[in-house]
C-alpha cells in the first residue's frame, strides 16, 4: 500500500495533522512548514507515512450524537392534519386537504420513526385524515347527487 498514489484529500488530511501536531508543541513552525511542503509534494502513501511516523497516532473526535426529529415531527403533523379538518368540515368547501395532509404524514411518520409513540400519533393522523377524506368524498358525492337530482326534476 507503501507505493499507491495519494490524492489532494490524502494530503490534506497529512497537513491538517501536521497542523493539529504544531499546536500541540510536537512540531516547530519551520517543521511543520517543511513537512507541509513535502506532503503537498508527496505522490505515495510510504511518502505521507514518512512524515507522520515520530507523531503519535491521531486522536479521533467523538461527534456529538445526530438526534433526529423526522420521525416525532411527521407524526405531529399527521395528527394535526388528521383532526384539522374536523371543525374546517361543515365551513370550508374543501375540507379534504387537511385530511389528505393527516393521511401523507402519517404514512411517512409510520415509516420514519421507530418509537411506538411516535408511530401510534402517526396511525391516529392517519385513520383522523381518512376518515376527514371518506366524509368529503361521501359529502361531495351527496351534493353531486342532489344537484342531479333536482336538475331532472
Amino acid at each position: 500500500m507503501n507505493d499507491l498514489r495519494v490524492s489532494d484529500r490524502d494530503r490534506e488530511a497529512v497537513v491538517s495533522r501536521l497542523g493539529a501536531a504544531a499546536g500541540e508543541g510536537r512540531l516547530s513552525i519551520a517543521e511543520l512548514g517543511d513537512r507541509s511542503g513535502q506532503a503537498y509534494a508527496a505522490k505515495t502513501y510510504g511518502e505521507l507515512e514518512a512524515l507522520v511516523a515520530d507523531l503519535p497516532p491521531a486522536e479521533r473526535e467523538h461527534p456529538s450524537p445526530v438526534v433526529d426529529y423526522t420521525g416525532p415531527t411527521l407524526s405531529l403533523l399527521a395528527l394535526a392534519g388528521g383532526v384539522v379538518w374536523m371543525p374546517l368540515f361543515p365551513h370550508f368547501d374543501f375540507g379534504a386537504l387537511p385530511a389528505v395532509v393527516g393521511v401523507v404524514f402519517g404514512v411517512f411518520g409510520i415509516r420514519a420513526s421507530a418509537h411506538a409513540i411516535c408511530r401510534a400519533v402517526s396511525v391516529l393522523g392517519l385513520v383522523g385524515g381518512s376518515i376527514g377524506v371518506v366524509l368529503q368524498v361521501a359529502w361531495i358525492a351527496l351534493h353531486v347527487l342532489s344537484y342531479a337530482h333536482d336538475s331532472i326534476f
